[in-house]
């Protein structure tokens, strides 16, 4: 009777194991790997970005003269004739010199986002670059050595008009003529330097909804307001030293023109995405972006005259307004060596049109201090993009 009961034992033991097997096969253990484990990635859920970037862009300037090579004899006690020029009047110092052939300039993109179980995508966006600085400057050599028979063409002139006696400069920059006939830091100076310096950033918030979706395809739409800030400021120093070499702060002034452009506006466009396929080294995909653009351009002004101490200035700002399109085209290789993480590389381009700039950035009237301010057709900015992102 025992060997019988257990011969029955064994018997349903073989009948119920492929079945308790089978109940296993259908939920398998999910492993955990760390903070980028999920175990439904189709379930949603918060990720982070960081793009590095390197873009370059043009520079709103138009060519005006800075500073000549002489001086003006205001008085005619030097020349023999008031108002009478001596030196060569070559430039010295042109704005075309802080255009140049452009800067390539670093900065990043950082993405903090949430993607729902439907697709929608959410995500706070911010874009720097960091600062581009060009420079230039004129002293006593000439780049030609031609210094002259009486060495006026180590001295620089620029055309400043009605200012006070506070920026006089001083009174004996050469060993001949009375100290009325170089009156003013900027005629019988010994050094000008300018600088141009453009800042950009970029602050929104993204949403990406899908529209239509297959096993290697996908379109969808993008939209979100934005906030861009365009920076760029003219800088100009001029020193004024004596007949031995000696200045300071009392003989130098500087003049500073900035143009801050903030762009409130929203930005709208689609895209498109396909699977490229799997590799052993995991799967790859490319998507490409087009966006436009429509902003409140909010700009505002600042030039100033200063003595370098800033015991004295004049001052103008202004407040300007226009309405910027912008346009936007983004392609990008995505590779993703595992589920969690994804390595993109990528080219922009971004156009903004009609934002304020001033083109030729000096008003040499220290009484009014009013330069003029432009249109600019277009500004753009390209290049590259390199990132990774992260899904928790």
């Amino acid at each position: 009777m025992g060997k019988r009961f257990g011969w029955l034992l064994a018997a349903a033991g073989l009948f119920l194991a492929p079945s308790f097997a089978s109940a296993q096969m259908e939920v398998p253990p999910a492993i955990f790997t760390g903070p980028l484990s999920h175990p439904r990635y189709e379930s949603g859920g918060l990720y982070w970005a960081f793009d590095f970037i390197y873009l370059k862009t043009n520079r709103p300037l138009k060519g005006q003269i800075v500073g000549e090579r002489g001086i003006l004899d205001l008085d005619g006690s030097i020349a023999g004739q008031a108002g009478g020029f001596v030196g060569s009047r070559e430039i010295a110092l042109h704005t075309e010199q802080v255009r140049g052939p452009g800067l390539n300039q670093p900065g990043w993109d950082m993405m903090v986002g949430w993607r729902f179980e439907s697709g929608v995508v959410v995500e706070l966006h911010w874009r720097h670059l960091v600062q581009a600085r060009y420079t230039a400057q004129a002293s006593i050599i000439p780049p030609s050595f031609n210094v002259g028979n009486q060495f006026e063409n180590t001295f620089l002139f620029a055309p400043v008009v009605n200012f006070t006696t506070d920026f006089a400069g001083n009174a004996t920059n050469i060993p001949v003529g009375s100290s009325a006939a170089v009156f003013g830091i900027w005629n019988g100076a010994s050094l000008m330097q300018i600088e141009y310096v453009q800042r950009y950033d970029i602050y929104g918030i993204n949403a990406r909804i899908p529209i239509v979706e297959t096993d290697r395809w996908r379109n969808y739409g993008l939209f979100g307001p934005r906030v861009v800030w365009l920076w760029d400021r003219f800088k100009w120093r001029t020193v004024d030293l004596d007949e031995q070499g000696n200045g300071g702060p009392e003989t130098t002034a500087i003049y500073s023109n900035t143009v801050s452009n903030r762009l409130y506006g929203i930005h709208a466009g689609f895209g498109n995405d396909w699977f490229l396929g799997h590799t052993p080294m995991g799967g790859f995909a490319f998507s490409l972006d087009l966006e436009g653009g429509l902003y409140l351009d909010q700009a505002k002004t600042f030039a100033h005259w200063d003595r370098e101490d800033r015991a004295v200035g004049t001052h103008r700002s202004r407040r300007l307004f226009a309405l910027s399109p912008a346009a936007e085209v983004k392609g990008t290789l995505f590779w993703y060596p595992w589920e969690a993480v994804s390595l993109q590389a990528g080219y922009d381009l971004t156009m903004y049109f009609n934002t304020y700039a001033s083109h030729r950035p000096i008003d040499f009237n220290v009484g009014t201090v009013d330069p003029e301010y432009n249109r600019q057709f277009l500004r753009w900015y390209h290049g590259l993009r390199f990132g990774i992102s992260f899904v928790f």
